[in-house]
């Protein structure tokens, strides 16, 4: 029996399968064995250079040495064949010396403003030094006025106001007798029958003896009774002598309540003798 005959692709074919079977079929501890690499274990720490650039300076050092000869500077053959400066460098150093004259005038005239502000100040401080003298002078002066009205009215008082009452009132009688002094202090006398009495007796009844500054000054009088309106009253300007006794003396003998307060006749006296300048 006669073979077909082998065409030459089949061949192929057959050889490709075959070599894949060889492929796969090695086995796999030789594979691993291609790629597993082995390291050695050391007891002690292996030396690793640190400088290696250090190395390679010192295993080239001629080489370096050359290359930084070139670097140096030699006089060329060619004399004055420099090129042109470019002029905005010029411009750069005019700028920096402007800046520095500027940067210098600027300190100048911050010195002189700080000097006429020191001369401000101590002109200023003049101004209030003469204020603050005269502010004393006149505290001096308040002070030696404020002695005086202390000596007068704080010490021992010596000018005072008596204020009597004389005359029997025919038309109306009188009941109440009101002083009222400049500083607002009053004095209200009820008039007994006594009192009435002695007035029309010829007597004095004394109403006020008290201490007053001696200045100009107006006391005021007022009189009550059954006839007489409310509200009415006179007004008696005085000027007590100083460290001596005023006598006020108010007539009731011709006072008629359509008249009211007005018409009583007032009469002033000092004292002859004047008062004890003791300090008892």
């Amino acid at each position: 029996m006669a073979r077909p005959p082998v065409h030459p692709m089949a061949c192929a074919r057959a050889l490709a399968v075959l070599a894949t079977v060889v492929i796969f079929t090695v086995p796999a501890h030789v594979a691993r064995a291609q790629e597993v690499q082995t390291v050695e274990v050391e007891r002690i720490r292996p030396r690793k250079e640190k400088t290696p650039t250090l190395s390679f300076l010192k295993d080239n050092i001629d080489f370096i040495r050359s290359r930084f000869d070139l670097l140096r500077q030699k006089p060329g053959d060619k004399v004055g064949d420099a090129g042109d400066i470019d002029p905005r460098f010029l411009a750069y150093q005019e700028m920096l010396r402007d800046l520095m004259a500027a940067r210098d005038s600027v300190s100048v005239a911050g010195d002189s403003l700080e000097r006429q502000s020191l001369l401000a100040s101590i002109t200023e401080l003049g101004k209030l030094e003469n204020q603050l003298d005269l502010m004393d002078g006149l505290l001096a002066a308040q002070r030696a006025r404020l002695g005086v009205l202390q000596d007068d009215f704080t010490g021992r008082q010596l000018t005072s106001l008596v204020v009597v009452l004389s005359g029997f009132p025919i038309d109306a009688a009188v009941s109440r007798v009101t002083i009222t002094l400049e500083d607002g202090d009053t004095l209200s006398v009820p008039l007994s029958a006594e009192h009435m009495a002695s007035l029309q007796h010829g007597g004095v009844v004394e109403v006020f003896h008290g201490f007053v500054e001696p200045r100009e000054q107006v006391v005021e009088v007022a009189i009550a009774g059954d006839r007489w309106p409310a509200g009415n009253a006179g007004f008696v300007s005085l000027d007590p002598a100083r460290d001596r006794i005023t006598f006020l003396r108010l007539d009731l003998s011709r006072v008629r309540p359509d008249g009211g307060a007005a018409s009583i006749e007032a009469t002033t006296w000092l004292h002859e003798t004047g008062l004890p300048l003791g300090d008892g």
